[in-house]
This record gives structure tokens, sequence and C-alpha cells, in this order.
């Protein structure tokens, strides 16, 4: 491989990489900002300690870290706090995962609502880890990614579909009976709704799989959440990303 084809080989990869970062940057900012608002507020990112909008700059996704007075101690916008490691990992597995799509499937066009959605899924489970909800706009934008994704390339709009309703209502009864066989909540409406969008990424043949896998890493993260203190109800959505992503890859490859 020459020169020239090795450095239009970074730069697909860089590109891949740039969209899942942006992709969960954004998500990242924007996602909190639902999560914790108040009815009647700004949906615009704010510091979550001293409340000042964001500017532009500390919004932008990596760059808006790099660009804060010493970087390295990870502080939040107005310096007040440190070490928050959750926004800087979220945008490099964003990257990672943007990057592994282009592993997958090489560089073009179509396969830019494929970068942006995969990146979203870091968002939504950093999010769910921190205020124990998955926003409503987040799971509407994997969905609305996940048509665009079937409609520019060659998926089957109609099963993707069906897929999708299937998966919101087994969810739903899943949500509703486990809960009330458990005497509380087991499944938020939250995670029901990621179903629906899940369903339209995901071949039918790898539903059963999905489950599984979501079903196992969630039992592993459950034991390690009750470990390090937490509540008896842990965020699930971590489990569901891992699982989505995994399926993905696996499907793409």
């Amino acid at each position: 491989m020459d020169y020239e084809n090795i450095l239009y080989l970074i730069l697909e990869y860089l590109a891949g990489g740039a969209l899942g970062l942006a992709s969960a940057g954004l998500a990242c900012h924007f996602g909190t900002r639902s999560a914790e608002r108040l009815p009647g507020e700004s949906m615009m990112p704010q510091c979550l300690f001293c409340m000042r909008p964001l500017e532009w700059h500390e919004a932008f996704p990596f760059f808006g870290w790099l660009l804060r007075k010493n970087a390295r101690a990870l502080p939040c916008p107005c310096g007040d706090r440190k070490g928050l490691w959750l926004l800087p990992l979220t945008e490099f597995i964003g990257f990672l995962m943007g990057m592994t799509v282009v592993a997958l499937t090489g560089w073009d066009v179509s396969i830019i609502p494929l970068c942006l959605g995969i990146g979203l899924l870091p968002a939504i489970a950093s999010i769910d880890l921190a205020f124990g909800i998955i926003p409503d706009t987040l799971n509407g934008m994997l969905a609305a990614l996940g048509l665009i994704w079937i409609m520019t390339g060659d998926g089957d709009l109609f099963m993707a579909l069906i897929n999708s309703a299937g998966l919101l209502l087994f969810g739903i009864l899943l949500a509703v009976g486990y809960s009330k066989l458990r005497g509380r909540d087991m499944l938020g409406m939250g995670d029901v709704k990621f179903f629906a969008a899940a369903g339209l990424w995901l071949p039918i043949e790898l539903i059963p799989w999905f489950f599984v896998t979501a079903g196992v890493s969630g039992a592993a993260i459950g034991v390690i959440w009750q470990l390090k203190g937490g509540d008896k109800e842990f965020p699930f959505a971590p489990a569901l990303c891992l699982s989505l992503a995994a399926c993905v890859f696996y499907a793409l490859y």
C-alpha cells in the first residue's frame, strides 16, 4: 500500500471517528440538559454546578474540554468541580465506535447515519448512569438515524418497522408483567422506547442475541453496581447500548 492510500485510509478512519465523537459529545451535552432540567427551563446545555449556560466552545465535542483551564483535571465549565471523567470518556468511546464502523464497512457517504447513530449509544449509557433516565430525544434520534440508514442503504424498511413494533410490544409486556411479578419497577419506559429504536437497527435473526447479551451484561453491571454501593434499581441502558453495539458490529462484519 503506497503513501497516498495510507493517507486516505487514515482520513477515512478519522472521518468515521469524528462523526461518532461529535454525536456522542453533543448528545451527552443536550441529553444531560434534557434529563436534569425542570419544566419551562431552557434546553440549552449549562454547567450542572453553577447553572451558567455553556459557551459554544465549551459544548464543542472534545475541544470543549481541551480549551478549559487545567484541562487535564477534567473540570466543569466553571472550574468548581474536578475529575468529571464521564463526558470525555463518552466522547472517546464514540470516537472509537465511529472508527470501528469504518473498519468494518469501509468509508462511504451512506455510513454517516450509522456513525452518528452508533455514537449516540455511549451518550445514552452515560446519561442513564448519571441520572437514571434515557431522554426521549435521544431515543427519537436513535430511531430517526436508524430509519435514515435503512432508507439510504439497501435495508428492508417494512421488516425494520415490524422489528421495532415487536420489540416495543415485548418491552411493554416485560415492563408491566415483570414489574408486577417482582412488586417494583424493573424496566423503565425509557428502556422500552429504546427497544423500539433498537428494532430499526437489528436484523430479525439477531434480536434473540440482543436480549441474551443485554441480560448477561446487565447482570454483570448489576453486580458491580451493588458492590459500589448503588441502589437496588440499577441503570439498564449501559447493558442495552453495549448489546446493540455488539449486534450492529456483528451484522456489519
